[in-house]
């Protein structure tokens, strides 16, 4: 009897089960995908449909019991969503809900939740209650306050406290891309932040808190005497969690490198702790059972030790699923121990869905879980299972780069949407760095435990060989401009699509509806690519963005075909422009590379954050002019060494220089070509770069800090400067804009690049009343943040970041 051809729909189902059927052995881990995508729906409404109908349409084909397990669970998820959410756990551009004080009150009492030791003293979380000073109503608050002296005693938490604090302001950000202060103190829960004026404390209740601050103490003083302290701080931070000793720079190039999930605790540290205690407490010839137990209860005690991050419990509580079920005999699977950690994690605190830190750990958990699921190299030949060769090769090469390509794919929709950065490099660091690192941690960890001092020390300095040699390495990854890639800026919605991919494409080979989604969704790609480019092709447009770095210069011209010129750096006096303000900007406005560096000047708020921008973007070429031919300074040594090192050209140019592209150029007006570099360059801001934009009958004046008399010299050049937008000179300040010079340029908008209550009072009073006098409207990057121009055939467009 022929055996009866399955219908489309039939087919259409069956692929579907196949799809679903690995979840749909997993309780847990369906519950958890259920919960996100609940959550993520309350969070954010417009992604509802595309997050609830995949999880309605796959919970259709579960087994009853699963689907009671996601029941229960999508109901307790709802009610703690509705119990446990506050503003301060709302994602960002989330408004609903309570507000924190506009003014909280400088002078309190209350009691220490928490001490952190950090590079500028030492943080305290002091919680405020209705028996103290409080806010609106006598509502309780919390705030971290810093000591930034060094005081032989300091109080502990649980000890009481009243004081009197200065808060440092809460602006929003001013350059896109920018920390923003407010969504961290909502996403901490503090009121304020600041540092002490005075205080006074006593002792108080004890806490757990309390023995953990003091055994964290204890760990350290064990380093102190045989680690220098930077090595101190870098173990301290491995093992737990405190970072504050780790120098600055070091973090820098972890961050960089794509190894910075090695600094913070989390699954790759639990899992090694895990292992040597498991063979420790197997040498003391303890029964398998009670040997598990005890891990179990010393790792529960190690989370809230390393301050308790959502990666450190996801860590350890898939560690403890397993053993507890191997002591009722009932072996867990890998996936649903995740699933366990996420419902633990996500009913506790909802917001943590929005954690980057959350996402990165738990998406890297799970690629790794799939991948090794679907692992190639499982069905290799037997003859290679059995050499020698190729299973050394496989451990120390081919098995790490196919774990770190499974974290990559997992993660990258969520490094793209938080930083728009990858590393390329970071397959490699896991190769050569981590094993260094455990190394370290593990001959750390036996310093840690010797009782000997002799022991100690020998175990101290094999964790200071190992360290120093990851730093190393971690250092020479890190020092390519490209080590951090910028990538994207991608919307959600792309990134969400992107995500459903890789998820299907394991499957693909198998499976039709996979290939589907697959298709469709590279389709949809293709189209939105297409659209941007001819919106690009067709609708032109090129820019200037004037980025607010304070008391300096920094504007980004961006050409119609999508290349970019950044003219000057800002100043690095109390913050490096480049590593802090710029590189983060370029990279969230999705820049790839710079065609040139512009220095107008060699003056350090013209070009503070130009050696680390050389150091950490890729620049084509560097313009200045002959004046940096005389200029002295440390600062502008390390400049031109940083740019020589990396092959960079380093450009003099002068009037007459011309650089084009299809419908646009960008011409030097100033200087001209000096005859006595000697003697003409003595005022250097005088002899600054003065160019002009132009493209689609539009353009800008550039001025660096011109002073009165090279505008004089450009008037008397003959030279068509009319324009729409003029870059004020010299930020404002009385010694430059002459009524001539502004009268021959006739801008609509004059922007004015200057710092908040900055010492030289720019801009200046004569400045902005000849302006005022001239009818000529002017926006400060003091008051309106960073200021982008946008020009098109039929229309000048104006945005400020600061509304």
């Amino acid at each position: 009897m022929m055996r009866r051809k399955p219908s489309r729909k039939e087919m259409f189902l069956q692929n579907i089960r196949d799809l679903t059927s690995p979840i749909a052995g997993k309780p847990a881990l369906a519950a958890s995908l259920a919960v996100i995508a609940v959550y993520a729906s309350l969070d954010a409404p417009p992604y509802a449909p595309f997050l609830l109908l995949p999880v309605a349409l796959a919970v259709h084909f579960f087994p009853r019991s699963v689907q009671w397990c996601i029941l229960g669970a999508l109901v307790t998820a709802c009610a703690c969503h509705t119990l446990l959410r506050n503003t301060h756990d709302a994602p960002s551009g989330d408004s609903s809900g309570q507000t924190l004080p506009d003014e909280t009150p400088a002078k309190a009492c209350g009691h220490i939740e928490a001490v952190l030791p950090r590079g500028n003293g030492t943080a305290f979380i002091v919680t405020i209650g209705k028996n103290g000073i409080a806010g609106k109503e006598g509502a309780p608050y919390r705030v971290r306050i810093t000591e930034k002296r060094e005081l032989p005693v300091l109080p502990e938490p649980g000890d009481s406290i009243c004081y009197e604090a200065k808060w440092y302001p809460v602006n929003d950000p001013t350059v896109p891309g920018a920390f923003n202060t407010r969504e961290w103190l909502r996403s901490q829960g503090f009121a304020a932040y600041g540092k002490f004026v005075c205080w006074n404390a006593w002792k108080g209740e004890w806490i757990p808190e309390r023995s953990f601050y003091v055994f964290r103490k204890w760990i350290k003083g064990r380093f102190e005497e045989y680690l220098e302290p930077a090595e101190t701080g870098l173990l301290l931070g491995l093992l737990a969690g405190d970072r504050s000793g780790i120098p600055e720079a070091l973090r820098n190039d972890f961050q960089r490198s794509g190894l910075v999930h090695v600094l913070a605790i989390s699954g790759f540290h639990v899992v090694l702790l895990a292992g040597m205690l498991m063979v420790f407490l197997k040498a003391t010839r303890l029964p398998h059972k009670a040997a598990s137990i005890i891990a179990i209860i010393l790792l529960a005690i190690y989370v809230p030790v390393t301050g308790g991050s959502p990666a450190v419990q996801r860590a350890v509580l898939m560690f403890a699923v397993p053993q507890v079920g191997l002591l009722f005999e009932r072996p867990a699977n890998t996936l649903n121990s995740l699933g366990v950690a996420l419902l633990f994690i996500l009913l506790h605190s909802p917001s943590e869905i929005w954690n980057p830190g959350f996402q990165l750990s738990a998406a890297a958990t799970a690629g790794i879980l799939v991948g090794n699921s679907h692992n190639p190299l499982r069905n290799l030949p037997e003859f290679l299972k059995r050499s020698k060769v190729w299973n050394f090769i496989e451990s120390f090469a081919i098995s790490p780069t196919y774990v770190t390509l499974c974290a990559t794919l997992a993660t990258s929709p969520f490094l793209i949407h938080h930083f728009k950065t990858l590393s390329p490099f970071a397959w490699l660091g896991n190769i050569v760095v981590v094993p260094a690192i455990s190394w370290g941690m593990q001959a750390g960890l036996f310093a840690l435990l010797s009782p000997i001092d002799f022991m100690r020390e020998t175990f101290c300095s094999a964790a200071s060989f190992f360290l120093r040699l990851a730093s190393l390495l971690t250092r020479t990854l890190s020092d390519s401009s490209q080590a951090s890639v910028t990538v994207g800026p991608f919307s959600p919605a792309i990134l969400l699509l992107l995500g459903g991919v890789f998820i299907a494409l394991p499957a693909c080979r198998k499976n039709a509806v996979a290939r589907f989604f697959c298709v469709v969704s590279l389709c949809a790609f293709s189209a939105i690519f297409c659209f941007q480019g001819y919106e690009r092709l067709f609708h032109p447009t090129w820019s200037m963005t004037v980025i607010d770095v304070g008391q300096g210069d920094s504007i980004l011209l961006r050409t119609p075909g999508n290349r970019y010129i950044l003219v000057d750096a800002g100043d690095k006096s109390r913050t490096d422009s480049g590593k802090d303000i710029i590189v983060p900007f370029l990279h969230h406005i999705g820049v790839q590379r710079l065609d040139a560096l512009v220095i107008t000047h060699p003056h350090l708020d013209h070009f503070g954050g130009a050696a680390s921008l050389l150091r950490m973007f890729p620049v084509n070429e560097v313009w200045t002019n002959e004046c940096s031919r005389t200029a002295d300074g440390v600062e502008w040594r390390d400049v031109i060494e940083e740019a020589v090192e990396r092959k960079v050209p380093v450009r003099e140019i002068r009037r007459g220089f011309i650089w084009r592209e299809n419908f646009f150029e960008v011409r030097a007006i100033h200087p001209k070509k000096l005859t006595d570099v000697s003697k003409e360059c003595r005022d250097l801001n005088e002899a600054s770069i003065t160019l002009q934009a132009s493209g689609f009958g539009h353009s800008a004046i550039l001025t660096g800090d011109l002073t009165v008399p090279g505008e004089k010299t450009i008037l008397g050049s003959l030279a068509y400067i009319r324009s729409d937008v003029l870059k004020v000179g010299h930020h404002g300040s009385k010694t430059s804009s002459s009524e001539d010079f502004l009268k021959a340029v006739g801008p609509q908008v004059a922007i004015i690049s200057s710092g908040r209550r900055n010492k030289f009072r720019h801009p200046h009073k004569q400045v902005t009343e000849r302006l005022d006098a001239l009818e000529i409207p002017y926006l400060n990057t003091a008051k309106s943040g960073t200021v982008t121009v946008t020009f098109s055939e039929d229309s000048v467009n104006v945005e400020t970041m600061i509304k």
